[in-house]
C-alpha cells in the first residue's frame, strides 16, 4: 500500500495520483450467488448447478451487478468516509471474467486521476479506478468510479 491511504478520513488533498491501496478478502459463496441472482438476475447460469455446468462457464457463476456490490461491500467494509460527498458515475465497467461459487475476491483501487471543483469550494473530484480480482490474480471486474470529495476544513 502507498501513502496516503485511502481508508478512513482521507480528504482530496491527500489523494496521490497512482497511489493504491488492497481490501481483501471476500468469499463468494454458492448459495448467496443463487439468491442474489434469484432477486435480481436469474439467468439460469446464476441459478441452477446443472444448467451452469453445462452453460459456456462451467459452473455457477455470479452476475456482474452482485460484482458491483461485493466491490461496494469491500470498499464500505472498511468504515465510510465522511469525505466523499457523492459519486458521479462508473465508467467502464468491464466483467472481465465470471466469478464462480468459492472464489476469493480481493479489491485494489487506484487514484487515476483528481482536479479541483470548479463549482464547489472547498471539493476535488477524483477518479478511482477499481479492480476485483480472485483468488489467483484474476480481473473478475475492473471499472472506474468518479466522486466529489472535501478538500481542506473550510
Amino acid at each position: 500500500m502507498n501513502e496516503p491511504p485511502f481508508l478512513g478520513s482521507y480528504r482530496y488533498q491527500d489523494m496521490s495520483l497512482g497511489a493504491t491501496d488492497s481490501i481483501g478478502a471476500y468469499r463468494l459463496e454458492r448459495e448467496e450467488i443463487k439468491d442474489y441472482a434469484r432477486r435480481w438476475d436469474p439467468m439460469p447460469f446464476h441459478i441452477d448447478e446443472a444448467l451452469a455446468k453445462a452453460s459456456m462457464y462451467g459452473g455457477l457463476t455470479a452476475c456482474g451487478n452482485h460484482l458491483m456490490a461485493i466491490r461496494i461491500h469491500l470498499l464500505q467494509s472498511q468504515g465510510v468516509n465522511p469525505n466523499v460527498l457523492a459519486s458521479f458515475g462508473y465508467d467502464e465497467v468491464r466483467f472481465v471474467k465470471a466469478a464462480y461459487a468459492g472464489d476469493v475476491l480481493g479489491l485494489t483501487l487506484e487514484c487515476a486521476s483528481k482536479r479541483l471543483s470548479e463549482s464547489r469550494p472547498n471539493c476535488g473530484i477524483v477518479q478511482l479506478k477499481f479492480t476485483l480480482d480472485n483468488q489467483d490474480g484474476e480481473t473478475v471486474l475492473s471499472m472506474f468510479d468518479t466522486i466529489l470529495m472535501r478538500d481542506a476544513v473550510a
